[in-house]
C-alpha cells in the first residue's frame, strides 16, 4: 500500500477531500487562503487543486493531504467544450509532482466520447509513472464528461466508467453519485478499488447537500470530494465540519446540520 494514501484516508478508511480545482478556468472569486483555512478547520482530510494553490498556500494547506489536477482544462474564454472535444492531457510530469510534494493526482476520466480510447491510454501512462513513485491516483470517472442524459447516468454506463477506471489501475475513482441508491450499491460493489463521490453543482439548501452526502456513504463510497458546496457556502467551516460528521462518524443528517451556525 502506497503510504501516500494515509496522508488522504484516515484509519477508518475513509476520506473527505475539498474540491478546489474550480479556479483553473480563472473564472472564480474566492479569496483561497480563507477558503483553505475553513476548510482545515472543519476537519477536511485533504484538498485536490492546481499547481499555482499547491504553491502559494502551502501554510494554509498544512497537514491537508494533497492531490494536483494534472489538466490545464481551459480558460473561462474558451470558445468550445475542452473536456469532449479534446483528448485529455497533461503538462505536467510526474517529476513536477515530485517537486510539488504531492501525495496523489487527479485526472480526467471521459469515456463514452471520440477520443475514448485516447483518454483511457493517457490515465493508464500516467497511473505507471505514479506508480514508480508511491504517488497516488484518482481518475474522474465520467460518462461523457458533465452531461445529464439520462443514457450516459444509467447502471450500465456507470458500471462501465467505474468499472474501467479500476481496471486501468487507478487507486480511487472520482465518480458522480447516481440514484437509485441499491443501483449505486452495485456499481461500487463491483468496483474494486475506493470510490469517491464528487459534490456536484452548487446547492443552496444544506439538508440537500448532507442528505445526498448521508446516501453516498450508504452506498458504499469511502468519501467525498466536494467543492463548491464547500466553499461556496456562507459557513466554510461548519459546513466541512458537518461533513466531517457524516463521512468519518456516521453522524445523521439532523446531527450534522447542527455544525451549520
Amino acid at each position: 500500500m502506497k503510504s501516500r494514501y494515509y496522508r488522504l484516508f484516515k484509519e477508518d478508511g475513509r476520506a473527505l477531500i475539498l474540491a478546489f480545482d474550480h479556479g483553473g478556468s480563472g473564472d472564480i472569486w474566492v479569496d483561497p487562503a480563507k477558503v483553505i483555512k475553513g476548510a482545515a478547520e472543519g476537519g477536511m482530510d485533504g484538498i485536490l487543486t492546481n499547481y499555482g494553490v499547491l504553491t502559494h498556500f502551502r501554510k494554509e494547506i498544512g497537514r491537508m493531504g494533497t492531490m494536483l489536477r494534472m489538466e490545464v482544462i481551459g480558460s473561462g474564454l474558451v470558445k468550445y467544450n475542452p473536456i469532449l472535444e479534446r483528448a485529455m492531457q497533461s503538462p505536467y510530469h510526474i517529476e513536477d509532482c515530485l517537486h510539488l510534494g504531492v501525495d496523489g493526482i487527479m485526472t480526467m476520466g471521459i469515456i463514452g466520447s471520440e477520443f475514448d480510447s485516447t483518454n483511457l491510454q493517457y490515465i493508464a501512462g500516467v497511473v505507471a509513472a505514479c506508480n514508480q513513485y508511491g504517488l497516488v491516483t484518482a481518475a474522474e470517472m465520467l460518462p461523457n464528461g458533465f452531461s445529464s442524459k439520462e443514457e450516459d447516468r444509467n447502471l450500465k454506463a456507470m458500471n462501465i466508467a467505474c468499472r474501467v477506471g479500476a481496471e486501468i489501475g487507478v487507486d480511487i475513482v472520482k465518480t458522480v453519485f447516481t440514484k437509485p441508491v441499491e443501483d449505486f450499491k452495485k456499481i461500487v460493489a463491483n468496483c474494486y478499488v475506493d470510490v469517491l463521490a464528487l459534490g456536484g453543482a452548487k446547492v443552496d439548501d444544506d439538508r440537500q447537500v448532507l442528505e445526498n452526502a448521508k446516501q453516498t456513504m450508504d452506498a458504499g463510497c469511502k468519501g467525498l470530494v466536494i467543492g463548491r458546496n464547500v466553499w461556496g457556502h456562507r459557513n466554510i467551516s461548519g459546513m466541512a465540519a458537518a461533513l466531517y460528521g457524516i463521512v468519518h462518524e456516521n453522524a445523521s443528517v439532523e446531527e450534522a446540520l447542527k455544525e451549520i451556525k
